[in-house]
């Protein structure tokens, strides 16, 4: 299955970053930590960025994000938060 970033979507949808930002009620700062993955997008946020692009969500390539509480080593181990 083909799959695009959500950057990507974004640019296709012909939109900036500050006025889908606006749009999805986050900072342009938000979606850009969303975009480049430094901050896990909550499912509703992207089911919003989903509709707003107007792509399919599982078409949408979510980035790894490396925080420690969403990693899978943290999982695999048991931790708790």
């Amino acid at each position: 299955m083909f799959q695009i970033s959500l950057a990507a979507a974004r640019v296709n949808a012909k939109l900036s970053q500050q006025e889908a930002a606006i749009k999805l009620g986050v900072t342009e700062k938000t979606l850009g930590n969303y975009e480049r993955g430094k901050t896990v997008i909550p499912g509703t946020t992207l089911q919003k960025a989903a509709k707003l692009y107007d792509i399919p969500s599982d078409l949408i390539r979510l980035p790894n994000v490396n925080d420690g509480k969403h990693d899978d080593e943290f999982f695999l181990n048991g931790s708790t938060v």
